[in-house]
């Protein structure tokens, strides 16, 4: 997350506040997890494939496995950001004991919270900014492990009062979605055949083409693509990696087929489309 601005910065944790335009129409990288709240402005996001609409007064907790970016955002938008190591937020997660708890979140990922709860949110967010700041490094972890657990907890009572959290507001097929996202967010690095993933679900290609197409009519193919090229356009656009180590960081069999595949799905070589990206 080294280019969000005005970020204070500790071993476990980091607060600031950004605009995201340094980014530009990248993926964004998570490590561990990212809170945000949003104080001004409004934009246009992709979440797990998934467009939504972020404005001022919303939050988002987004994870290390979720597909995230920009598509487009007002002059105005800006937000407040803590981000979290992922040590830090496994804790909380074995400590939660709702089984539906993160399921639900990664379906619905943004809130609106009503002015109580927003100004309990402020409140808890310069906690967070004053343990980055001031806290003795001993002391930090265990610090921001407490407050991640104090907020998913309530966040965990929320829901559950609103029949957000229960067995009946996530369905089978609305887990195996779930889950199909984290394994190509997980995998589709090394493997981007749909049959590893139906046999780590433990249901068939056809299956698992049903609930994708009913769900954004799209083939699990097609939504591993899409991750695939997200990451090649990332590392164009914000390395300096030549497409030959990309193609090998990708696992694909040589540097020409990773050049067709692209150009198939974008219009563009390569090389075309880094020189038509200007780098922050």
């Amino acid at each position: 997350m080294e280019r969000l601005q005005f970020g204070i910065i500790a071993d476990g944790g980091r607060t600031g506040q950004t605009d995201f335009k340094a980014y530009g129409n990248n993926r964004i990288g998570i490590s561990g997890c990212m809170i945000l709240l949003v104080g001004s402005g409004c934009a246009i996001i992709s979440v797990g494939f998934k467009r939504r609409v972020l404005r001022r007064g919303m939050m988002a907790v987004l994870f290390y496995d979720d597909t995230f970016w920009i598509e487009r955002s007002s002059r105005a938008f800006r937000c407040r950001y803590v981000v979290l190591a992922d040590d830090n937020v496994q804790e909380a997660i074995y400590k939660l004991t709702s089984p539906y708890f993160w399921d639900s979140l990664s379906e619905n990922p943004l809130f609106l919270p009503n002015n109580g709860q927003w100004e309990l949110l402020e409140g808890w967010y310069r906690q967070m900014e004053w343990i980055c700041r001031n806290s003795a490094d001993e002391y930090t972890d265990q610090l921001l492990r407490n407050n991640i657990y104090n907020l998913f907890m309530a966040m965990d009572g929320e829901m559950t009062q609103n029949g957000m959290g229960s067995s009946k507001a996530i369905s089978r097929s609305r887990t195996l979605i779930i889950r199909f996202l984290k394994l190509v967010a997980q995998h589709f690095r090394t493997t981007r055949e749909v049959s590893f993933y139906a046999e780590q679900l433990c249901i068939t290609t056809t299956y698992l083409y049903k609930l994708t197409h009913r769900r954004w009519n799209l083939s699990p193919k097609e939504l591993i693509d899409k991750q695939t090229i997200c990451e090649i356009k990332t590392l164009l656009s914000s390395t300096d990696m030549s497409v030959k180590e990309i193609a090998a960081m990708l696992h694909f069999e040589d540097t020409p087929y990773m050049c067709r595949y692209f150009r198939q799905r974008t219009g563009l070589s390569p090389t075309e489309y880094r020189n038509n990206t200007t780098r922050p």
